[in-house]
């Protein structure tokens, strides 16, 4: 009597007699996947498919799949090798049935890892402290806010009052109000590198004897007026030693007619002029430069 076993491996069923499955213990060896199994314990039960067997016997005994099979393995292991038996194979199982199993292991590699419930259960926004709402703390929270941009604003028009004088005439009275109760005063702006000091020279006096005549012309090249600077003068010798270093502030170098408050105009030039009262004799050469 023919038998249907399938291959637990590759699903595959093929035709076995009991003489077979008696003479060597059940042990065969799969044709397709060479899988050895058990061909008692995988034996197909249902009518259908013996059925299926019967009718594509012809088809199926075309195909050249064959058991290997030995009387060797009768009490081996079942990983042991089984020598070749051919036997006449069945067609594989039908096509509804391997994407159902593919689709369960699929499910299975896809499921999600379970999540352990003290972990489901952190709520972090419970440990927040709760914001006021109240109305009464918004209010606070506004008028500090407000008061700290304030500070912030006055903070910042303290020390750039003099830049902003200068560049914003039309504020510097406003800036000068400000600055009373604070001590303070708006002056001109005091930039040494928008300064030169140019065409610099020492003559005798023609008419006083042992006085000599400094010379120069001063020079703004920016774009707001700036203070005047005091001008360094050193005197030398052959040698090119300082005989007279003297310092002249601008009420002693500009004419009197000069607003020295008002400091010297944006792109503007003013000559200076200074007499100095020294021994002539000693004095062959100079150096000029200005600071504040």
């Amino acid at each position: 009597m023919s038998l249907i076993t399938a291959c637990p491996a590759c699903q595959t069923q093929f035709e076995v007699t009991d003489e077979q499955l008696q003479a060597y213990a059940g042990k065969v060896r799969c044709g397709e996947c060479d899988h050895v199994f058990d061909a008692r314990s995988h034996l197909v039960e249902s009518t259908a498919a013996a059925l299926a067997v019967a009718d594509t016997s012809d088809v199926a005994s075309d195909a050249a799949v064959y058991f290997k099979v030995s009387a060797e393995v009768a009490h081996a292991d079942n990983t042991a090798a089984v020598p070749d038996f051919s036997v006449r194979p069945d067609l594989p199982l039908d096509d509804d049935f391997s994407p159902t199993l593919r689709g369960e292991a699929h499910d299975a590699v896809d499921a999600s890892p379970a999540i352990p419930a003290f972990l489901r259960d952190i709520a972090l926004a419970d440990e927040r402290p709760a914001l006021p709402t109240s109305p009464a703390s918004q209010r606070v929270f506004i008028i500090l806010s407000a008061v700290l941009v304030l500070l912030l604003i006055l903070q910042s028009t303290y020390f750039t009052r003099v830049s902003l004088a200068a560049t914003y005439p039309q504020t510097k009275p406003l800036l000068q109000a400000l600055c009373k109760p604070l001590h303070c005063e708006v002056s001109v702006p005091r930039d040494i590198a928008q300064l030169t000091i140019d065409d610099a020279d020492i003559q005798e006096h023609k008419e006083r004897q042992g006085v000599l005549i400094f010379s120069s012309v001063l020079m703004n090249h920016g774009t707001v007026a700036q203070a005047y600077p005091q001008v360094e003068l050193t005197l030398t010798n052959t040698a090119d030693e300082p005989v007279l270093r003297k310092t002249l502030h601008p009420a002693e170098y500009l004419p009197a007619s000069v607003n020295v408050a008002a400091g010297l105009a944006p792109q503007q030039e003013q000559a200076v002029k200074a007499l100095l009262g020294v021994d002539e004799k000693l004095v062959t050469g100079f150096r000029v430069a200005i600071a504040y």
